[in-house]
């Protein structure tokens, strides 16, 4: 064989395939909307540092999602108490949220293949390497559904903060 011949295309198998097939769309569409979403929520965080520390240059937007977020949530006004607990309890799903980005992020994909060749995925395996008793757990497509609805809620959530931080800041 020459330098410009194409080897037998018969003798190779195929190294790299498509993973999703046409009913796995949904499980596209809910990761493509969580990840967005918790975008927005880190947009969020941003934006509303660029509040409290009048600049947009504050060291503390460099920092990660949980760092932006204890951040924010050591500067949300006191009072009146009752609004302090509901913006605690939004920094604590945020938190929650970081986690579970991470799992959406990182973790691997289990896929099941079938005899007609096609593919379907079953879940998103959260490992879990320090729990002794199990090594992971499946992410199924309905936790990742309302985790989906959750992330947007809570991005909206964060930005309905932008005026208490905005007149927190003016006083």
């Amino acid at each position: 064989m020459s330098g410009n011949e194409l080897p037998d295309t018969n003798i190779l198998q195929p190294t790299i395939e498509p993973l999703f097939n046409a009913t796995d769309d949904k499980w596209v569409l809910m990761v493509g909307k969580y990840i967005i979403n918790m975008g927005g929520v880190e947009a969020a965080t941003r934006l509303l540092i660029s509040i409290v520390d009048r600049s947009d240059n504050s060291p503390v937007m460099s920092g990660d999602l949980p760092s932006r977020l204890g951040y924010l949530r050591r500067r949300f006004p006191r009072e009146p108490k009752e609004r302090h607990s509901r913006a605690m309890a939004v920094f604590e799903i945020a938190a929650k949220h970081v986690g579970f980005r991470n799992i959406v992020a990182h973790s691997p994909i289990i896929i099941t293949g079938h005899a007609d060749g096609s593919r379907h995925v079953q879940g998103i395996l959260n490992i879990t390497p320090n729990d002794p008793f199990k090594a992971g757990e499946l992410v199924g497509l309905d936790e990742l559904h309302s985790r989906v609805d959750e992330s947007a809620a809570l991005s909206r959530d964060l930005l309905s903060m932008q005026e208490i931080f905005r007149n927190a800041v003016a006083t």
